[in-house]
């Protein structure tokens, strides 16, 4: 009984933190200085989607630890994956620490390789060509259609 008491305070403290941080992405947007020359969809309007997404991910949380229903959707098991949770900490890693020089399309790539390991897939190869079919549809869209800048990194020519 202990332990669904410290899983409850646990769940309370995610769903806090992702709340608060929510907070702290719309405040921070809405410092953002935009030239009038934006329309009314403008640089700050990503942001302010995924701080909704975070608060409500964050409420829904606290909600399922407050109702119970956690202990119907997770099943109550002491396992934990620390193989996957390395694969995806340590793609986390190498993105921040080499995305300046190798840039976001291969950091990212990286990253998605990380994480399709850490679940589990096999098929390496369909896994980096998709990672970096992805990415570079990423850095594209963002670099050219939105005219925000991701670091090329060592691909500036070809990008």
């Amino acid at each position: 009984m202990e332990n669904n008491h410290r899983d409850s305070k646990a769940g309370i403290l995610i769903g806090l933190v992702s709340v608060a941080a929510a907070l702290v992405i719309a405040y921070t947007t809405s410092q953002m200085r935009i030239p009038p020359t934006y329309a009314k969809v403008g640089p700050q309007v990503f942001p302010y989607l995924a701080a909704l997404a975070l608060a409500g991910t964050g409420f829904f949380f606290i909600y399922q630890t407050l109702s119970g229903q956690r202990d119907r959707i997770i099943p109550d098991t002491d396992v934990t994956d620390w193989r996957a949770i390395l694969f995806i900490s340590g793609g986390f890693l190498f993105e921040i620490l080499f995305i300046r020089t190798l840039g976001f399309v291969l950091c990212a790539a990286a990253l998605f390789v990380a994480i399709a390991v850490a679940f589990g897939s096999r098929r390496y190869l369909r896994d980096i060509v998709t990672a970096v079919l992805l990415s570079t549809a990423a850095y594209l869209v963002f670099t050219k259609l939105l005219n925000l800048q991701l670091p090329p990194g060592i691909l500036n020519g070809l990008m």
